[in-house]
């Protein structure tokens, strides 16, 4: 299992439930992935591959991520 990918998965589906973050760049694997199911995962390779968001909500946010042995979570906080 690849932890960039896993951490940049996370990241995206969080992405994906904040309508003013709007994702500008994403790449699926070209395999299967066991930890998330298919077309919610984001491919990262330096140098080629890349997340890529644009925030739309006129303040800044401060991504928070973690993780332990069995879970990766991560939160988007708005800076007000």
């Amino acid at each position: 299992m690849d932890g960039n990918c896993q951490i940049s998965s996370t990241l995206y589906n969080a992405l994906l439930n904040v309508p003013s973050l709007v994702v500008t760049e994403r790449h699926a694997h070209s395999n299967y992935v066991p930890y998330i199911e298919k077309g919610k995962d984001a491919a990262v390779a330096y140098g080629s591959y890349d997340l890529k968001f644009r925030n739309d909500s006129g303040h800044d946010i401060k991504i928070l991520a973690t993780t332990d042995q069995k879970t990766v979570t991560t939160t988007l906080i708005s800076l007000l």
